[in-house]
């Protein structure tokens, strides 16, 4: 558990330099693509895996935030005691998951995961759901401009929803699934 940590937090610190690496690769390829001429596959791939850097540092700020949330609650307190976390306010970290999240996808894992059964998840991912829980409520009108809002949205609608495909239709920008999003995350393991 002690070395999942500490790879979440090195995604965190890195998640400037995912945004740049977003906006780098997709300019190098774009700029590659009208030099050279290179298919639109070949430019797709480094705009695949921008994306997939960027997915991993949300999920990267979501887990995070779940083990803030689990230290603050007071539960687990042998376990989560020993973290090195920078702040237990869960807050920060979805503000970092939010502003980091440009297409979405931190959204659409939020969702999909508040439509997965609970065996079907993994550790990291039932961390994600201790945010939101699984008797998710409306946002309230107060409470839109929270950087929370959005993703206590995407669990409404996952909790909503028959299948976690449904997601894909609401979060319509992200190329990535369930599977793809966390296969990035623990590909920084």
């Amino acid at each position: 558990m002690q070395f999942s940590i500490v790879a979440t937090l090195a995604v965190v610190a890195v998640l400037p330099l995912a945004h740049a690496v977003i906006l780098l690769t997709s300019g190098t390829a774009a700029t590659t693509a009208t030099t050279i001429g290179l298919t639109l596959g070949t430019g797709g791939t480094g705009a695949a895996a921008a994306v997939a850097v960027g997915a991993a540092a949300v999920v990267g700020a979501l887990v995070l935030g779940g083990l803030a949330a689990t230290a603050a609650s007071g539960r687990h307190r042998r376990s989560t005691a020993s973290l090195c976390l920078p702040t237990n306010n869960p807050d920060i970290f979805l503000t970092l998951a939010a502003n980091s999240d440009q297409l979405g996808c931190g959204l659409r894992l939020v969702c999909e995961l508040e439509a997965t059964p609970d065996e079907a998840l993994t550790q990291e991912e039932r961390l994600i759901l201790n945010l939101f829980g699984r008797t998710v409520k409306p946002v309230t009108f107060s409470e839109m401009k929270s950087s929370k809002s959005g993703f206590q949205y995407a669990a409404l609608v996952g909790s909503q929803a028959n299948t976690p495909s449904e997601c894909a239709k609401v979060f319509d920008q992200c190329p990535l699934d369930r599977q793809a999003i966390m296969g990035a995350f623990y590909a920084t393991k």
